[in-house]
């Protein structure tokens, strides 16, 4: 808006509107004072009856710099006989009216000029924020508070726009997941009740059971995953101090690995302490463990130790099978991804426990990578030990 909007002057809805307002009124204000400060002034001059024989050279003295003024000003009336002549009423409502009218015409162009790249910028925003466009509100030339302002805009679109699109992906992922156990399910059963007699129905019942398990597991996958992303992980999982030590000696105890598969434990002596939810962090080691044996050929290792240096607890899964290669590290920690190796519907799992892994140990302000080995994978958790934790959200 370049023009002057009456409408919205009268009813000032817009921080335009109410500015000038306010620029008006204390325009007028201002005015107010200087008029009446220049009457104080021009009245104090020495009265009537103290004059003498040169009277007209005292008159002629009364006229003070302030009266000259405001006789140059036109605030009084030049050819006055009054000796100390007075401000006229129509004067000071012209004086009044003429600065508030130029106050408020001053304030409302100068607003109007500042406020224009904000509406600018609020429209482009408005436009990009409805679709999550890969286009960015153009930023000023100015450098001031409003670039930092389209900045912080621009970035809050690219975080919209990374998060609309993982949940197109997430959603997609989750629905394909879903619909094949479901569609198993449902062939097993229409297969067995079209021939009711020829059917072996333990061999049924226990293979539905096995799709009905494996959608349990995939839906509280993704239900933990969505809590996570919130780093809202649930009311059961309370913050405490959790001994690595006892964890992992708990969980690698109640496992019951394959026949061709052992366990190889390394434990620092001592007890190893963290802050955090320990459904948690024995999800994290559950997870791994997962992985380590549907991959390895015959051992697996868990090796716990402590970095003193970093203050930081160290947990290293290492199996001797086939490894992961350099150009699906960065991936297996994607949700819903699972190598060619482990693909098969009853033993490649959900594709979600590494992502679940990797997130709950940064919701611990940890770290979860792989760590480049000559055979079989070697997965490496690191977590800051209790004293260098910093709160957990």
């Amino acid at each position: 808006m370049t023009h002057l909007d009456l409408a919205r002057l009268l009813r000032p809805t817009t921080v335009r509107a109410r500015l000038t307002w306010r620029a008006a009124g204390i325009a007028a204000l201002g005015t107010v004072v200087a008029l009446g400060t220049a009457a104080v002034l021009t009245a104090g001059g020495p009265s009537s009856d103290k004059k003498d024989a040169t009277g007209a050279s005292n008159q002629g003295g009364a006229d003070s710099r302030a009266l000259e003024l405001c006789r140059g000003l036109g605030l009084i009336r030049a050819a006055s006989t009054q000796p100390h002549p007075s401000v006229s009423g129509w004067m000071w409502l012209w004086a009044i009216a003429v600065v508030t009218v130029v106050a408020a015409g001053t304030c409302w162009l100068a607003l109007g000029s500042v406020l224009r790249p904000v509406e600018e910028a609020r429209s482009h925003f408005s436009l990009l924020a409805s679709d999550a466009s890969r286009h960015r509100v153009p930023l000023p030339r100015n450098g001031d508070e409003i670039t930092n302002l389209v900045q912080t805009m621009n970035s809050g679109l690219t975080r919209l726009q990374t998060t609309v699109e993982q949940q197109r992906r997430f959603v997609a992922d989750a629905s394909h997941e879903l619909r094949s156990p479901l569609a198993a399910l449902q062939a097993e059963l229409e297969i067995a009740l079209s021939r009711p007699d020829r059917v072996d129905w333990p061999d049924v019942v226990r293979a539905a059971l096995g799709d009905t398990r494996r959608l349990q597991h995939l839906t509280e996958d993704l239900l933990l995953l969505a809590r996570l992303d919130l780093d809202k992980p649930g009311e059961q999982h309370r913050m405490e101090k959790v001994d690595l030590t006892d964890l992992v000696r708990e969980e690698t105890a109640r496992r019951h690995p394959p026949t061709h598969v052992d366990f190889h434990l390394d434990i620092v002596p001592g007890p190893l302490v963290v802050q955090g939810h320990p459904a948690l962090l024995a999800r994290v080691l559950g997870n791994l463990l997962d992985n380590a044996e549907r991959h390895a050929s015959s051992s697996v290792t868990i090796r716990l130790s402590h970095d003193a240096e970093e203050r930081q607890a160290v947990l290293d899964v290492v199996d001797d099978g086939p490894g992961i290669p350099p150009a699906d590290r960065a991936r297996v920690f994607e949700r819903f991804t699972r190598l060619d190796t482990a693909r098969t519907r009853h033993t490649g799992g959900t594709g979600l426990g590494l992502a679940i892994a990797r997130r709950v140990t940064t919701l611990h302000h940890g770290t979860l990578a792989i760590t480049p080995t000559p055979r079989g994978a070697h997965l490496t958790t690191r977590l800051p030990t209790h004293g260098h934790t910093s709160t957990i959200p």
